[in-house]
């Protein structure tokens, strides 16, 4: 038998319900009451528990509404021009909704786990996402010793830690930072690898630009002494 078609008015109210707890979960994550979400609504507790069970239910709900949208996107992407560019941009957007979103991180945080619905989506969000891992790679992005968890790991990891110094540093230069190790190493003759020529060679570090205008290949004169030591040995 059909269920009846929801009344105009219980519609309007669920959607205010999912308004307010998008706003709500995004600045306080689960730790705001249920109240509150219910007074941001304009609505009584009574409504949002006929509409939502638990606030854990609610918080399922708003959370997979947004891992959704993120794969909507990844889906979208995976035909575009220029793959290298297209996941790395698509990947800072992740963190950035992420880093001032509370909810949404601690879903991303909590891979694999969560209601049938949640787990799914997130199972969704990493086939899109290793769809354009691959091309990436296939494109000469991104190191082929990389698989979706290992970029899963890193953006949960950039996420956690923008959102901790987004005030101390300029923004992105975490994710920025972490996003380089996945960049592919550049093998020379004779297979001697060296990194990329914006890291340093002996730790892998940022490089300053060198005064002299020649291309930097340690960030300071501990690393200078380390690999004149190993060419000594050598």
């Amino acid at each position: 038998m059909d269920r009846p078609p929801r009344r105009a008015d219980a519609r309007r109210n669920r959607e205010r319900i999912m308004g307010a707890a998008l706003e709500a979960f995004a600045a306080d994550g689960r730790l705001v009451p249920l109240d509150e979400i219910a007074r941001r609504a304009g609505v009584g507790a009574g409504t949002v528990y006929r509409n939502f069970a638990t606030k854990e239910a609610l918080f399922e709900a708003v959370v997979t509404v947004r891992i959704k949208a993120m794969v909507d996107e990844a889906r979208e992407l995976q035909t575009a021009d220029d793959p290298g560019t297209v996941f790395y941009d698509y990947l800072t957007r992740v963190v950035e909704a992420a880093m001032v979103n509370h909810a949404l991180c601690e879903a991303l945080l909590e891979e694999g786990a969560g209601t049938v619905n949640r787990e799914c989506m997130d199972a969704a969000f990493t086939d899109a996402l290793d769809v354009l891992l691959r091309r990436a790679t296939e494109a000469g992005a991104v190191r082929d010793d990389v698989d979706v968890h290992d970029v899963r790991t890193l953006v949960n990891g950039c996420m956690l830690m923008e959102r901790l110094r987004r005030v101390a540093v300029p923004p992105r230069r975490i994710t920025t930072l972490t996003f380089d190790a996945l960049r592919p190493r550049v093998t020379k003759q004779g297979d001697e690898t060296k990194v990329s020529r914006n890291v340093c060679e002996v730790c892998g570090g940022p490089l300053k630009p060198a005064r002299t205008g020649r291309p930097a290949r340690y960030c300071g004169p501990a690393c200078r002494q380390k690999a004149h030591r190993r060419r000594a040995r050598t």
